[in-house]
């Protein structure tokens, strides 16, 4: 038999137990049921003090008292939330600036020292840059080192340039702009970095805000190199321009199909990051072959200043 669910809270019912029928053998036949109609009318409840026949059938009533059970129900402490005392942070001191990864200097056996001068870190005091080399028996490992006025001094190995060499020409501007904040303006470093049979590499060089000196790249991973060479139809140089309180490098390029007229390529160099420049905008033009103008297209100067080629 199933017990059907209470109700929550619901005061549970007394248990009831099956009525036992007890019945004597002479109350079966028919003769008997006279008597037992009539015991049954005399007889009192289970609670009286008479005493019922034998032959009669008694219903044991029993009731179970069940206590009732009554559930508290603590009420809800509320807890004011602890608030954590406010604690100013402690400021770390400021580290000074880590060294710059090299500092190597020419030896007293270096060969082919050049030294140029710039304000490489736009302080306004003149800073030092020098290039050279360190024989190896096989070949040469060329650096290119700077030096700031009472600063870092540090330096880039470039390796064996095989039949090329390394050298320092002179301080450049890739983005000088007039009014610009103090610090801004910074002179660039113009350098030989390789050569070949028809002229040579330039690489440009700048110190940063850690005062130590660096390659530009091309945005792309390697370092943006200017060729400057001269071939029969082919032409490569380098210039600086400037105008309006600007100044910046141009990368040029000229070639000819017939020998007589030349097509030129003037490509602004830009500064696309920190340490990166990149082509920008082109002019293109035409030239006859024999013009003065043509001139520079195979070689490398600044401002009137040839530093070789043409």
């Amino acid at each position: 038999m199933s017990t059907s669910p209470q109700r929550p809270g619901a005061r549970p019912s007394a248990t009831r137990r099956p009525i036992a029928a007890r019945t004597s053998l002479a109350a079966v036949s028919l003769a008997a049921f006279g008597l037992l109609a009539g015991a049954c009318s005399d007889s009192k409840t289970i609670t009286g003090a008479d005493t019922v026949a034998p032959s009669s059938t008694v219903i044991d009533t029993i009731t179970s008292t069940v206590p009732e059970t009554t559930t508290t129900v603590p009420a809800p402490t509320t807890v004011a939330p602890t608030v954590p005392e406010t604690v100013a942070p402690t400021v770390p001191p400021t580290a000074p600036p880590a060294a710059c990864a090299d500092t190597t200097a020419p030896s007293e056996s270096a060969i082919a020292v050049t030294a140029v001068s710039g304000d490489w870190n736009g302080d306004g005091a003149a800073d030092d840059a020098v290039s050279w080399g360190e024989e190896t028996g096989s070949g040469a490992n060329w650096f290119v080192r700077t030096e700031l006025a009472g600063g870092e001094s540090s330096t880039i190995a470039l390796g064996d340039l095989g039949v090329g060499f390394a050298q320092a020409l002179d301080a450049v501007d890739v983005d000088f702009s007039l009014g610009a904040p103090q610090g801004t303006n910074r002179d660039e470093l113009l350098a030989i970095v390789g050569s070949n049979a028809a002229g040579h590499n330039l690489g440009v060089f700048g110190v940063g805000a850690d005062g130590c000196v660096f390659q530009f790249d091309d945005g792309a991973g390697a370092f943006y190199e200017i060729p400057v060479h001269a071939a029969v139809s082919v032409m490569s140089g380098m210039w600086c321009d400037g105008g309006a309180g600007s100044q910046f490098l141009v990368r040029l390029e000229a070639e000819t199909a017939d020998g007589t007229t030349w097509t030129t390529h003037d490509t602004k160099i830009e500064r696309t990051g920190d340490t990166s420049l990149e082509d920008g905008i082109t002019i293109d033009g035409v030239l006859a072959d024999g013009d003065a103008a043509l001139l520079r297209y195979g070689r490398a100067e600044c401002f009137g200043e040839p530093y070789f080629g043409g």
